[in-house]
């Protein structure tokens, strides 16, 4: 079950999409439609997953937001990604699993059940992303998200992406993905490697259709592209598929999310304060909201600019010399353009003297 601050979203598989990474089969809430992060070579090789969402995610050709330009004047409330309004109990997002370990197999463990979750931007797909919380049966899991933008400002828009350390979205495209992130990059890169080397991708990773699948016999190479071959036994390091060749840069605007966790074990059958839903013993609920309603925003900016560079020469001068940036054009008057000007104007009157002759 999924309530969207106090809303309850009715059939929420819809609005889940599926996505393979490290970890196995995932399915995510709120990130940004296939269609519209993914090129085709990318979905084409996740065509095989049941795909089943709601109109709002699979028939919406706009990308309502972005991280560089926010949501465009003509999103909706119901358009993905979905906000909050504030950092209330009112304001949290709760998910409730049911954790009944039923006719799952053989390959599935009996004692134990419970799920990974993980908190990333929308814009992200998340494969190598580290964990952010594990969620068990009859358990509450409390997680508070703290929202960091990184901005950048447009006084340095003009430098290199190289000087100023991050890409805008039209100054670097990716293969497999629309919208350029620090994370989509480096995952692209990876997959590069592993196919460069290997001949092949691995199933979590992004590849063309048309590339094969890894199997067991290709672990080690996996691993070897995805490490370039670092190892502490070695002892030369092999820097030929170094990430660093990709030009990964930071996005000169990047939200970042930072969490705290806290879990504790209920017993929803006895439990009084149990919310007012039909739940059982393995039963586990969710809540997700933010702390604060403050978000962190942190601008890149010149260190110091040019007019701020001007003053404070012009400061050190007048200080230490006794004169100021307008001496200086007065010296250049005075000892250059003075003594070109009366040069010339010396040289005109001695051409304007006739010679006279006196006869006796």
């Amino acid at each position: 079950m999924l309530f969207w601050i106090q809303d309850e979203i009715y059939s929420p598989c819809d609005y889940i999409q599926p996505i393979i990474t490290s970890y196995g089969l995932c399915y995510s809430i709120n990130m940004i439609p296939h269609h519209q992060l993914l090129h085709d070579n990318y979905l084409q090789s996740t065509s095989f997953l049941n795909l089943t969402q709601a109109d709002i995610i699979a028939k919406k050709n706009e990308t309502t937001w972005t991280p560089e330009t926010g949501y465009s004047r003509n999103a909706t409330p119901f358009d993905v990604p979905w906000r909050v309004t504030g950092d209330t109990v009112d304001n949290a997002v709760r998910l409730i699993f049911d954790l009944t370990n039923e006719n799952l197999g053989d390959h599935c463990p009996k004692r134990e059940s419970g799920l990974t979750l993980i908190v990333h931007s929308p814009a992200d797909v998340p494969v190598g992303i580290q964990p952010t919380a594990y969620v068990t049966g009859s358990s509450m899991l409390s997680v508070a998200l703290s929202l960091n933008i990184i901005r950048t400002s447009h006084k340095i828009k003009k430098w290199t992406p190289k000087l100023r350390n991050c890409y805008y979205q039209h100054e670097k495209k990716l293969k497999f993905f629309k919208i350029y992130t620090l994370h989509n990059c480096e995952m692209e890169c990876r997959a590069n490697n592993t196919f460069n080397v290997c001949g092949c991708n691995a199933y979590f990773q992004p590849r063309d259709p048309g590339v094969s699948v890894c199997g067991t016999e290709s672990l080690e190479c996996i691993r070897e592209s995805s490490t370039i071959g670092y190892s502490i036994f070695k002892k030369t390091l092999n820097m030929s598929n170094n990430i660093k060749g990709c030009n990964c840069l930071p996005s000169c605007t990047s939200i970042r999310y930072d969490y705290e966790t806290v879990e504790f074990f209920r017993n929803w059958t006895t439990n009084s304060t149990k919310p007012k839903l039909v739940l059982n013993e393995k039963s586990s609920v969710v809540l997700i909201y933010f702390k604060r309603k403050s978000v962190i925003d942190i601008q890149k900016t010149p260190l110091m600019p040019f007019n701020e560079l001007l003053g404070n020469i012009g400061g050190l001068f007048g200080l230490f010399l006794g004169c100021s940036i307008i001496s200086f054009f007065e010296i250049l008057y005075f000892f250059v353009i003075r003594l070109y000007f009366d040069h010339r104007n010396r040289r005109k009157a001695k051409s304007k003297i006739t010679p006279s002759f006196i006869i006796e």
